[in-house]
């Protein structure tokens, strides 16, 4: 069972991304002359995702401001569905912790026999 859990967090990866190989593939197309594009939407895959990320944090953090100063209602929908992302995270770190204290105890006690 524990080998199992170790796979299984050994091999979660990131990858490439979809902005980034879009990026690469209007690269390659724009130097080797195949499309005649402005740079600009050559790099827009780049610049449309990092602008859909700032404008979620802006629209999280503004929430959340909204939350803590009293103007937003602590029932409202929206405070209540971002609270509880940041709820599941200190959750799911504390039975992470949990976990590997469990893990460390069951290994010393067979180091031990």
């Amino acid at each position: 069972m524990n080998e199992k859990k170790r796979r299984t967090n050994a091999s979660s990866g990131g990858g490439i991304g979809l902005p980034l190989l879009l990026f690469i593939i209007f690269l390659i197309l724009k130097l080797t002359g195949t499309i005649n594009w402005s740079w600009w939407w050559v790099t827009s895959p780049l610049w449309i995702s990092a602008a859909l990320g700032i404008l979620f944090f802006v629209v999280v953090g503004t929430i959340l401001l909204l939350g803590v100063i009293g103007i937003l209602g602590a029932s409202s929908a929206a405070f209540v569905g971002v609270r509880s992302w940041f709820m599941k995270s200190e959750q799911q770190s504390a039975e992470t912790s949990e976990e590997v204290e469990f893990e460390v105890e069951e290994e010393s006690e067979e180091n031990r026999e």
